[in-house]
């Protein structure tokens, strides 16, 4: 039949202008990136958004609840559930701000110390595998643009919200 592929022909499948539509992309890579993840997830016994989670408080320890939902892009509702099994894990604490009573500074225990410094050389040594086409100049240059795109999309949402975009743009980290 006219026009249509035979097996094997999807190699030389054109997308046009899907090679530049962000959802598409986005999609895909994440289809791809849970298929690399799925060995590392099993082998380290991760929740969803712990790695995130645990990674954030590492970096700012002392951090809110809210200001961690909003970083992530996950609902209050969904940080709060991860923090209460997170901490039951023992891996973070929480504790009344000194600042402001009404919110939770989180902090990884030092069981979320180990667990974070294991999950972050794994992490490291699978991103090695991932970006091993890139040259180091083009991987900084992706996640220079990512980054951009990410604050970017971050103050569009805070300015659609009025709340509060938590992402240092300026950061040496």
């Amino acid at each position: 039949m006219a026009g249509t592929m035979d097996e094997g022909q999807q190699d030389r499948v054109v997308l046009g202008s899907l090679r530049e539509n962000l959802p598409f992309l986005t999609r895909a890579l994440r289809a791809y990136i849970r298929a690399e993840n799925a060995e590392f997830f099993n082998d380290l016994a991760t929740e969803h958004g712990e790695i995130a989670i645990l990674s954030v408080i590492a970096l700012n320890p002392g951090i809110s609840q809210n200001d961690l939902a909003a970083i992530l892009v996950f609902k209050k509702s969904a940080i709060t559930k991860l923090v209460k099994e997170l901490e039951a894990r023992g891996l973070i604490e929480r504790a009344k701000s000194a600042a402001d009573k009404r919110f939770n500074a989180l902090q990884l225990t030092a069981a979320g110390q180990l667990r974070y410094q294991k999950i972050s050389e794994r992490v490291t040594t699978q991103h090695a595998a991932i970006f091993e086409t890139f040259t180091k100049e083009e991987r900084s240059q992706f996640f220079d643009l990512l980054n951009k795109l990410y604050a970017h999309l971050g103050e569009r949402q805070a300015r659609r919200t009025g709340l509060s975009a938590a992402i240092a743009v300026d950061g040496d980290d």
